[in-house]
């Protein structure tokens, strides 16, 4: 096969899009010490991979949303000193939640997306202080104070319009490009 037909198959097939966001959320995960430490905001807790998993969401993409949560949390789980798979519990279960009311919500709305952040980035934080309580991981997560845990969900929602944005104009992008070569214009 000819690499430029292979091209052709990858771009009318979306194969780039989501590639690159398993790729962006896997570098942030990797990465994320390393960043929050070099900005000197180790006091924050940003997570962006709620919001690629809700935007996969309300794409419609919701096998993809699921093997995104569960791997990257097992790869969250390889770089945080705590029970390999709590990571990958945690945000599969969520994910399974957001999944089954997804009917009750409407999907148009920006609003609805950052409450949803906020919902999930909340059931994480209570599902890992729940855990908390009863495994010998206290001494290896550090107590965060809740004001903080709250400032952090809250800069991520605000963040969320912002990457919903720049996610839409990319795969935007993408479909007119994969328009045009269907349209007479061009042949």
């Amino acid at each position: 096969m000819k690499i430029s037909k292979f091209l052709k198959l990858w771009k009318e097939d979306r194969i780039f899009f989501y590639p690159l966001i398993w790729l962006t959320c896997g570098f942030f995960v990797i990465l994320r010490g390393s960043i929050n430490h070099l900005l000197r905001i180790e006091w924050l807790d940003l997570d962006i991979v709620p919001i690629f998993l809700i935007y996969l969401v309300v794409k419609d993409q919701d096998y993809k949303a699921s093997c995104l949560a569960f791997f990257m949390g097992i790869l969250t789980d390889i770089f945080a000193p705590c029970q390999l798979g709590l990571f990958a519990f945690t945000y599969s279960a969520i994910l399974f939640v957001v999944n089954h009311f997804r009917r009750f919500l409407d999907f148009n709305n920006i609003k609805t997306s950052m409450l949803l952040v906020v919902f999930f980035l909340l059931a994480k934080w209570s599902f890992f202080l729940i855990v908390m309580r009863f495994f010998p991981i206290r001494q290896f997560i550090g107590l965060i104070p809740v004001v903080l845990v709250f400032v952090s969900i809250a800069i991520t929602s605000l963040i969320t319009p912002f990457l919903f944005y720049f996610l839409n104009l990319l795969r935007g992008q993408e479909s007119q490009d994969h328009a045009q070569k269907r349209s007479p214009a061009y042949l």
